[in-house]
């Protein structure tokens, strides 16, 4: 694109172009790509101790059955009072879709991270903070249509 004005210095132009006659180059003889994993001794230990303490958490606490023991509320049969929008069909797909999604952040977050030479520590505070939604969500569709099932 032309410039509306010439500038002060003339040596500032494109930078002239060189033979375009040639052959394209033979990209065989290039040499091939390294990949520089960039990884910091802290976040690597904060990752792994965000990770093992969310496992636990999960395995060894009380802390499922708090978050997510609306699901025994929840009716599933075809003696259930119509909810509007039919919101009550989506109480299971939040939870364990959220669920998926915070395992998939835990697990391909910090192998993600490392390629691209991003900080990991975080992506188990994502996990957690999926978990947490797809509790709260749940929680509510339930509540919400608890009063048209019974």
């Amino acid at each position: 694109m032309a410039t509306p004005h010439r500038p002060d210095n003339a040596g500032t132009g494109p930078a002239p172009v060189e033979n375009t006659d040639s052959a394209p180059a033979d990209y065989d003889d290039e040499a091939p790509r390294v990949l520089h994993v960039r990884l910091a001794p802290w976040d690597v230990v904060c990752t792994a101790a965000l990770s093992i303490l969310l496992i636990v958490l999960a395995t060894e606490t009380t802390w499922p059955a708090r978050l997510f023991g609306f699901l025994g509320n929840v009716c599933e049969d075809e003696t259930c009072g119509l909810v509007p929008f039919g919101v009550d069909m989506y109480i299971h797909p939040v939870v364990w879709g959220g669920i998926g999604a915070a395992m998939t952040a835990a697990v391909i977050g910090p192998l993600v991270s490392i390629l691209k030479g991003w900080y990991m520590s975080f992506w188990p505070v994502v996990a957690l903070a999926l978990i947490m939604f797809s509790s709260v969500a749940g929680s509510v569709l339930t509540i919400f249509s608890e009063r048209y099932w019974h």
